[in-house]
């Protein structure tokens, strides 16, 4: 026989279980994927250069690395390879030749140049290869007058719009992988014992970079442990996932509710997106948009919620109450009024007789309380629930909603109507 608390008790315990999973050890940051290239082709091929040796005193290891991979792919010669002196390999970015057809410089993204052989790269991430003029770069590369080899530097899934046109120019494809294992077979050889330490360490972050983006449609989400919990409680998984929209939608029922009630009018008269807005992987937003505030555009009342364990109450949720006032001009002398008042009536601390309160600090010279967004053109004013519960968000709610519509919109109507 079906029983709600029966339901209730068993995703009780399949939470219990959830909470005793080992945490995922976080992702080691790295420098270029944080602050360098991300997937940026002009810059990544900028490093590239670098690393095969384009300035003086740089190192040739991706160079090298490079010329061994098309030797694996047969697409070089190994005994050639053999003959390469690698002080006289120099690595040039965007060598161009001047294209009678078009009437312009058509120019290639790499090019590795030795005492007696020259290697072509087109070095693609995103963008299409179609209208590459694969016939330009074969003339620059003959124009050396060496033994000539050439690829297409892509990731490992690149499009079709990568490989099709390149494999009809004849110009075979070096997948990001193949270059990277190819530069780590190499490394104890050329990188580990190098005295230039510091391109050492820039180099190993290089290639974890290129790591990162070789594959980026087979990127792993979950450890092992977690994707098997998944695939055993998957049915306890869906039902919670609904649970959590049911939630969202009492949510917002019972904010329409406290606001209407609030501004003594009807439900119908509060207006909401049809799903809580999602600020971050675990915030969400419930916009309510009072019929009375259309005159001044998108003005609204918002519910923030999020998990916590600070609530004063039985629950994990905690609430935030946020109203924005949206002008027409950028700094309008209304919405300046508006914040002081703001400021003056909400408490920095809590304080019985008022249903919310504000933080009153400052982080990077914007106030924790207010702060204005679209160029001036909208006030945000921000408060916390006195009671930290939902039912304390909800009162809270409802009474900040009916301190922007005296002060914001009855006064507005009022000096339009004395106009």
């Amino acid at each position: 026989m079906y029983s709600e608390s029966t339901d209730l008790a068993a995703l009780e315990r399949f939470f219990e279980k959830l909470a005793l999973l080992p945490k995922p050890a976080p992702l080691t940051p790295n420098l270029f994927s944080v602050v360098g290239p991300g997937q940026h082709e002009n810059r990544l091929s900028d490093l590239m250069a670098f690393f095969m040796g384009g300035y003086p005193g740089a190192p040739h290891w991706l160079a090298k690395a490079v010329l061994h991979a098309l030797v694996r792919k047969e697409r070089l010669d190994n005994d050639h390879l053999q003959r390469v002196d690698w002080e006289a390999v120099t690595t040039e970015r965007e060598a161009g030749s001047w294209n009678i057809e078009s009437e312009s410089t058509k120019r290639l993204d790499l090019v590795i140049s030795g005492n007696d052989f020259v290697l072509g790269i087109e070095h693609k991430v995103w963008a299409s290869a179609e209208n590459n003029p694969f016939d330009a770069y074969d003339s620059l590369l003959n124009s050396y007058a060496v033994k000539a080899y050439k690829c297409v530097l892509c990731p490992d899934d690149s499009k079709e719009s990568i490989w099709a046109p390149a494999k009809k120019a004849g110009w075979p494809t070096l997948s990001y992988s193949e270059l990277i294992a190819s530069a780590y077979a190499l490394y104890g050889e050329d990188v580990a014992p190098s005295d230039q330490t510091k391109w050492q360490i820039f180099y190993q972050e290089f290639l974890q970079h290129l790591t990162s983006i070789a594959q980026p449609t087979e990127e792993k989400t979950m450890t092992k442990e977690d994707l098997e919990f998944s695939l055993k409680h998957f049915h306890d998984l869906y039902e919670a996932s609904q649970r959590l929209k049911q939630l969202d939608q009492e949510l917002m029922a019972e904010g329409k509710s406290h606001i209407a009630s609030a501004l003594q009018r009807a439900v119908t008269d509060i207006h909401t997106k049809n799903k809580p807005d999602i600020l971050n992987e675990q915030t969400r937003v419930w916009r309510f948009f009072p019929s009375a505030w259309s005159n001044t555009g998108g003005s609204q009342i918002c519910l923030v919620y999020y998990p916590s364990s600070e609530s004063e109450g039985d629950e994990s949720i905690g609430f935030e109450i946020r109203a924005y006032l949206e002008s027409q001009k950028s700094s309008d002398p209304w919405l300046k009024e508006l914040e002081q008042a703001f400021l003056k009536v909400t408490p920095i601390t809590k304080q019985s007789g008022c249903t919310w309160y504000r933080d009153g600090g400052y982080k990077d010279g914007n106030g924790h309380d207010t702060w204005y967004e679209t160029k001036g053109r909208w006030l945000v004013l921000s408060a916390w629930p006195y009671e930290y519960t939902k039912t304390g968000a909800m009162k809270a709610l409802g009474d900040l909603a009916k301190w922007v519509n005296e002060h914001a919109f009855q006064t507005a109507t009022l000096s339009t109507d004395q106009a």
